[in-house]
């Protein structure tokens, strides 16, 4: 239609109804642009805006699992120490025997954790990151998932399985085992949970079983690096949790 009026026109040497219809043509072209550039604007906007929603979900599931890891390797830690502290000293404070080895059982326990970061491996992968527009927030969760990455790595603080947790539980007596799992330890739904049990009615001979622990010098130095190692671990977690909140505030900002 354009096209023919603007032919008329030529042949008719209508100069300006050609410049009006050379306007209208290029105004009809511009405003197509703007109106896709503007749908697609609009397309990223919720795209990120969904992904941004979605990153938040992800690191609320980190904080509220960390929080829980980090309470269980506090626990070990604490247990931890208070078997070294007898094992080097003596010292035993106001506890039994028994509450001594059950330390030392409690000590042994260990929680990989592991980060949930699908949604921004999502991201990565797609090469769609641009979509967080902002860089700063960019960064910031790239230093965030690149961490996460190294602690649940081989060797990371979130990922060790200790080789004293073998070691003790090698060297208890089989019974004193049976009745700690029965009696002292649960996990359930995801949820580790330490119990101060009483000792074994039926169980002789505990101070025994406690010698020989404290006696194995290979056992103890073992102990000495994995409680050191959780400790760590819950500094670290401190941090993350931090972090993660922070992000969220952010995230939430910019929805």
């Amino acid at each position: 239609m354009i096209l023919r009026r603007v032919i008329e026109h030529v042949k008719k040497q209508e100069w300006t109804a050609v410049f009006l219809d050379f306007v209208i043509v290029v105004f009809g072209v511009f405003i197509g642009i703007q109106v896709s550039n503007w749908n697609a604007a609009r397309v990223d906007r919720e795209r990120s805006e969904d992904y941004l929603s979605r990153i938040q979900t992800d690191l609320e599931s980190d904080m509220h699992d960390l929080q829980q890891h980090k309470s269980v390797w506090e626990r070990v830690a604490a247990e931890g120490y208070a078997a070294i502290e007898f094992a080097e000293t003596g010292d035993r404070g106001v506890a039994t025997d028994w509450e001594i080895l059950r330390s030392f059982l409690h000590a042994s326990q260990s929680w990989t954790f592991n980060f949930v970061d699908t949604t921004y491996s999502e991201l990565r992968s797609a090469g769609e990151l641009g979509l967080i527009a902002d860089a700063d927030l960019q960064s910031a969760l790239a230093d965030y998932y690149v961490a996460i990455i190294a602690r649940r790595g081989g060797g990371g603080h979130y990922s060790l399985m200790p080789e004293y947790r073998e070691m003790v539980r090698g060297r208890m007596r089989s019974d004193i085992m049976r009745y700690y799992w029965r009696e002292c330890f649960r996990q359930a739904a995801g949820v580790q949970d330490f119990i101060d049990c009483p000792p074994p009615p039926d169980v002789s001979n505990i101070g025994e079983v406690l010698e020989r622990l404290i006696a194995d010098a290979a056992l103890v130095d073992a102990l000495r690096y994995w409680v050191d190692t959780q400790s760590v671990a819950t500094e670290l977690a401190e941090f993350d949790l931090g972090r993660a909140r922070a992000l969220i505030d952010r995230v939430e900002a910019k929805k």
